[in-house]
């Protein structure tokens, strides 16, 4: 019986000059941070509610579809970029192909604004978590300061009144203090402003030591969630009407199966839920060791992300089955999605429990971490590509991480005065639009198409030491692309302007800045292109093939010339070669 050859690490001769690289203690602090980071708001206010619109358990077959040949093919080929080049998106990619080398930073660019909205939904989150201490809990009753003459507080014997709900007044005006008008900006809410900078504080302790301390740290924020969301599963199903709230979210309605907008919500969700093409999985992947099995990591992170959605949406419809039979409506009329569902609804749902503040108490604190893992992965990705691209600021990673903190704090301000939900809104809306699937897109080209996508699987291969199953090169060549350019059409054609309130419009400002986010993220990719091409020297055909098709280096030629000797097996390193000329040639 052969003997099992050992797998591959970084030889020695091939670890760059200065590359002092931080690795994971262990194995499980990769694990639990991808899924921190992956595990976010998106998977319990997000995927249950478009699971119910769009034809209940009907939607879980194009969801499971684009997770299998897209999602989960996606999340391998981020990792894999990472844990091979040992690099950050901003630097991986100039290795890949230096004229798409600003793949990386647009990942980087959309990470950024997605960031600072994410971090004033954490300090929504704070202020509810205050609040919750509070006995009643001051979303449950009108007649606070802050309640208008419509506010209602229904039960099932007024089922056929009407007004908005305490929980609705609470968040919008004590919480966000809103105006009435995207133009009129007013001033910061100086509650929400401290809470801001309370959150930048515990993510900054959180990361400030790099990934030896937040790996650690992961091990209590991506846990937690799922000791609540158990806990609040099985009192959920034990409540009056949970069944009738379970029945809305599983029912099947086959005929949405014919509707495009059912299979591009499944796509547009997969890439939500994954956090793909952001760059920190990237990042993560590149602390590990290089004989990492990453394909199979990749295969359970995605896995377990998608499968939290999925249980989530049970914690969600069994309470608001119960909250629907408490005030006498169908479920239809009490379900919602995004802040709208975890700042009113749910709240006002767990307010009618016994132990009310218990229930809230337990549920923003699972939002906290939720938040907070979401938050470090963000910023540590941030970071790391800055000190990817510029070497020398390396030794001071802990005042990068601190400026970054400082800097997205102060723009995160424009979100936290008495009209900042609207700019709130135009952050969220553009930071991951069009460019989000767009970037995805440039990522498979540059590293399948113009890398190579044998030559990729080669090396993974040889670094893991076992080959890659064949459908993961169908699925980066043909399949992927494919299901890519479906969300990207999808997102396209059913594009239109942001709106607030009743679907009224956003002044002239609103999309302006949207798309000057859209644009400026893009250009992340065109500008270094254009910079490459400029100073490349030769002429434009050869400057072309000089950026687009990088030779093999001495480790995989000598790989390869190894593998043949040894009849096609990877053997162990290291590899070395006497060949110094190198052909622009693709391995496609």
């Amino acid at each position: 019986m052969e003997e099992k050859k050992e797998a591959i690490d970084l030889p020695e001769d091939q670890i760059e000059e200065g590359d002092q690289r931080d690795s994971w203690d262990k194995k499980i602090d990769f694990i639990l941070s991808c899924i921190g980071y992956a595990v976010g708001f998106g998977n319990l206010w997000r995927f249950p509610y478009l699971c119910y619109s769009n034809g209940g358990g009907a939607f879980l077959v194009p969801y499971l579809i684009f997770l299998f040949i897209c999602g989960i093919p996606l999340m391998a080929l981020e990792l894999s970029i990472g844990q091979y080049f040992r690099k950050g998106p901003a630097t991986a990619f100039y290795k890949i192909c230096p004229l798409l080398a600003g793949t990386g930073y647009t990942m980087l660019l959309s990470l950024f604004l997605a960031g600072i909205c994410y971090v004033v939904i954490f300090a929504w989150v704070l202020f509810y978590l205050i609040a919750s201490f509070m006995n009643p809990l001051p979303w449950t009753t009108c007649g606070n300061s802050w309640n208008t003459e419509d506010c209602f507080a229904r039960n099932g014997s007024d089922s056929n009144m009407s007004g908005i709900s305490p929980g609705q007044e609470f968040f919008e005006h004590r919480v966000l203090q809103m105006t009435d008008h995207p133009d009129k900006f007013g001033y910061l809410n100086w509650e929400i402003t401290l809470l801001l900078l309370l959150a930048w504080v515990l993510i900054y302790l959180c990361i400030f030591r790099g990934i030896k301390w937040s790996g650690k740290v992961v091990y209590v924020t991506a846990t937690f969630p799922y000791l609540v969301l158990i806990i609040l599963f099985f009192r959920g199903v034990t409540l009056p009407g949970a069944g009738t709230g379970l029945g809305y979210y599983l029912r099947v309605d086959g005929s949405r199966l014919s509707q495009a907008r059912t299979w591009g919500n499944a796509g547009t969700q997969i890439f939500y839920s994954l956090g793909v093409a952001f760059g920190p999985l990237i990042t993560f992947a590149s602390y590990n060791k290089r004989s990492n099995n990453i394909m199979r990591d990749a295969t359970i992170i995605s896995l377990v992300n998608c499968g939290t959605s999925f249980f989530s949406g049970f914690v969600v419809f069994s309470v608001l089955g119960y909250l629907a039979e408490q005030q006498g409506l169908p479920v239809s009329k009490v379900v919602s999605q995004g802040p709208g569902l975890v700042f009113s609804v749910y709240p006002a749902a767990l307010a009618t429990l016994p132990g009310a503040n218990f229930w809230s108490i337990i549920f923003f604190l699972m939002l906290i971490t939720l938040g907070l893992d979401s938050a470090m992965a963000t910023v540590e990705g941030l970071s790391s590509g800055l000190t990817d691209a510029f070497p020398k600021l390396q030794s001071r990673k802990t005042w990068v991480t601190l400026g970054l903190s400082v800097f997205m704090c102060l723009i995160g301000l424009t979100n936290v005065t008495t009209g900042g939900f609207y700019i709130f809104e135009v952050f969220n809306w553009y930071s991951a639009g069009i460019t989000f699937f767009m970037t995805p897109l440039f990522e498979i080209v540059a590293v399948i198409y113009f890398y190579g996508g044998n030559r990729f699987a080669r090396n993974i291969g040889r670094i893991i030491n076992r080959p890659l199953w064949v459908h993961w090169k169908i699925c980066w060549y043909f399949l992927t692309p494919a299901m890519i350019l479906v969300v990207l059409l999808f997102s396209i054609i059913n594009y239109y302007p942001i709106v607030y309130g009743n679907n009224i419009p956003y002044p002239w400002w609103g999309e302006f800045v949207g798309w000057i986010m859209t644009i400026g993220t893009f250009c992340g990719i065109l500008i270094p292109a254009i910079y490459q091409l400029v100073v490349t020297k030769g002429t434009i055909k050869e400057r072309f093939m000089k950026l687009l098709f990088v030779p093999k280096t001495e480790e995989e030629i000598g790989a390869d010339l190894a593998c043949q000797m040894d009849d096609g097996k990877f053997p162990p390193p290291p590899y070395k070669s006497s060949y110094s000329m190198y052909s622009f040639e693709s391995s496609v």
